[in-house]
């Protein structure tokens, strides 16, 4: 029971992260456009975060309904979400000058992720195998993604394509 409280607390600090991001110095979307991805837009921020809400709720009723290893699919995004308070909000806000909309909700997740280990892996309520898997498969996916994806993958994949000119003219003769 304790865990999933836990899973659907991370819920509901998303939730209020998304507000965070939403409000915020300009909000998210502008400080992703204005300094990563410009044509990052609030309709690509809506669809992201509605996807995400389903499938972290569709993780905690797994683990609700099955319990068991099922805690890893919760798992992943409780670290997925820590990698990503440290690698955009924390390390961008320090880089930038600048104060990531987001940044401080995102302290929850980071909350939630201790209680986990101090009171979900400390008195075995899971065990020490599927909070590492969790935590490792939530890094190299949700983690990586939220890092990678609007900082440098979406910016390259969504940049303008110039040709190159091959500067050749016709030779006579």
């Amino acid at each position: 029971m304790f865990l999933s409280l836990l899973f659907w607390a991370l819920l509901a600090s998303y939730i209020i992260h998304i507000l965070d991001e939403a409000l915020l110095n300009g909000g998210f979307v502008q400080w992703i456009a204005d300094n990563f991805w410009p044509t990052y837009t609030w309709r690509m921020f809506f669809w992201f975060n509605a996807g995400a809400i389903a499938a972290i709720a569709t993780s905690n009723l797994l683990f609700d309904s099955l319990g068991g290893h099922w805690v890893i699919l919760p798992l992943i995004w409780v670290a997925g979400f820590v990698t990503h308070v440290a690698t955009v909000h924390v390390y961008w806000s320090i880089r930038r000058n600048t104060y990531s909309p987001g940044l401080l909700t995102s302290l929850l997740y980071v909350i939630v992720f201790y209680l986990l280990i101090r009171y979900g892996v400390g008195p075995h309520l899971m065990s020490g195998a599927d909070f590492a898997i969790g935590m490792v498969v939530g890094v190299a996916t949700v983690g990586a993604f939220l890092t990678v994806g609007p900082t440098i993958l979406f910016p390259r994949l969504t940049r303008p394509r110039h040709p190159m000119h091959a500067n050749v003219q016709g030779t006579d003769g």
